[in-house]
């Protein structure tokens, strides 16, 4: 069972990077209320800026791993 977890959340998998936007969301969502609450809007803009790339780098990485695997095991190389 643990090595099944392991296999599917393990880092560099695609349940890490779930983990790991659901974890951005959360985060993110946080500290802009908390920053809107003080006034510090722009700060706030910043936050979600941020953390949108990072979610969008975290998936485009682990599509360009998949989609490598993929073409690999297409052209029999694995």
């Amino acid at each position: 069972m643990g090595a099944a977890a392991v296999a599917a959340f393990g880092p560099s998998s695609p349940g890490f990077v779930i983990i790991v936007l659901v974890m951005l969301g959360v985060g993110s969502w946080l500290a802009e209320m908390i920053t809107s609450s003080v006034g510090k809007g722009q700060i706030s803009a910043m936050i979600r800026t941020g953390s949108l790339i990072a979610a969008i780098i975290s998936v485009v990485t682990v599509a360009w791993k998949l989609l490598s695997l993929f073409f690999n095991f297409t052209q029999g190389k694995l």
